[in-house]
């Protein structure tokens, strides 16, 4: 899946090393819904060894057109009866690479993907309510719509935070990408 300055590719064993520092990347830990311990290059090889949800979850990493990785995307818990994904997206590795529009980019990418060649219908997500740079991608520059709240749902930093639910479906998703001008 490429765009004009990035694409989505399947993860390899050689991008373990980037995933695991994005994982650990303090910024991207803070504003993830999910939580885990900090990760080994041992525990990422594990882990990729022993994936076998490969039918409900794909990873994709985000790559800049000179082969620099980025970021992570995918969908995961893929429904195939109800036809619908959550999609999450983590831009990091240096700090030069957030606020590039890298983010919003393979979002993008991710739903035409979902929608166009796998089929999907409704596609979710779940951002902390103080991530203004996901909920701008995502609402604002990837047309999807505030669905609800989990009130006091993720501990982080001493407090409970409230997690947004969004959501975009197919026909919303097409309407949004026949009003823009500009390709991804």
């Amino acid at each position: 899946m490429s765009g004009s300055d990035i694409e989505l590719r399947p993860i390899e064993r050689s991008d373990l090393e980037f995933l695991r520092d994005l994982a650990n990347d303090a910024t991207v830990r803070a504003n993830v819904v999910g939580w885990g311990w900090p990760l080994s290059l041992a525990s990422q090889e594990t882990w990729f060894d022993s994936v076998s949800d490969r039918e409900r979850t794909h990873r994709f990493l985000v790559v800049k057109a000179d082969g620099t990785p980025v970021g992570l995307t995918g969908l995961w818990d893929i429904d195939w009866r109800n036809g619908t994904a959550m999609s999450a997206v983590k831009i990091g590795g240096k700090s030069e690479n957030r606020g590039q529009g890298y983010g919003a980019k393979a979002v993008q990418l991710a739903m035409e993907f979902a929608f166009n060649d796998v089929g999907l219908r409704r596609l979710h997500a779940q951002i902390l309510e103080f991530n203004e740079a996901s909920l701008t991608v995502y609402l604002d520059k990837c047309g999807w719509t505030r669905e609800g709240v989990a009130r006091q749902h993720v501990w982080r930093d001493g407090q409970f935070w409230d997690v947004i639910h969004l959501g975009i479906l197919r026909e919303e998703y097409e309407a949004w990408r026949a009003a823009r001008d500009d390709k991804v």
